[in-house]
């Protein structure tokens, strides 16, 4: 189910974004023109920390969950966007909700829309909102975060990213991550 939804989903944002010509941007160091490619995909690795989360098998309360995540990026112009963020993350875990009650949380997927914003060369920031998806309960989820982007070449790119979620309005996760990009 989570990954006919995050198909679904993905599909539908691409064929929303349209295909737009391309347009030339001027560097500012060199005043050079260069090709301003409004789309970007990139595959993330990280690990993120659940607050409050224990590990099902020894009921540690502080756990390093491994993620795995893949983004879409569409850039109406060079300093603001939208986009498709998922992260799976590959643990099974229990956490607290509001109430007091534990849920078991069994490799849940994060699906959230999100606002790019990029002030300066290289940072991004983002917001929005989405879901959790996870077989037992989903969760509404806000995310933020903070990227920077190395350029690599030939529209390639490397960039490392602090993201926060707040899950259900009470659980926050802080997740660091790596991703390599394309644009086109």
């Amino acid at each position: 189910m989570r990954l006919k939804a995050f198909t679904g989903i993905f599909l539908l944002f691409i064929s929303c974004s349209g295909l737009q010509a391309q347009e030339h941007d001027p560097d500012h160091r060199t005043g050079e023109s260069h090709e301003f490619k409004r789309h970007r995909i990139a595959l993330i690795i990280g690990h993120g920390h659940v607050f409050g989360a224990e590990n099902i098998d020894n009921k540690k309360s502080i756990i390093t969950i491994p993620t795995w995540g893949l983004d879409y990026q569409y850039w109406v112009n060079p300093k603001f966007g939208c986009g498709l963020k998922s992260d799976m993350e590959i643990m099974e875990y229990l956490v607290k909700t509001d109430n007091g009650t534990l849920l078991e949380r069994q490799n849940p997927l994060i699906i959230s829309t999100v606002f790019l914003y990029h002030p300066a060369r290289g940072w991004n920031f983002l917001i929005g909102p989405g879901i959790e998806f996870e077989e037992e309960h989903n969760f509404f989820v806000v995310r933020t975060g903070v990227a920077y982007e190395f350029e690599l070449g030939n529209h390639w790119d490397f960039s490392p990213e602090l993201i926060f979620d707040l899950k259900n309005g009470s659980i926050g996760a802080i997740t660091w991550g790596i991703g390599v990009g394309k644009r086109f």
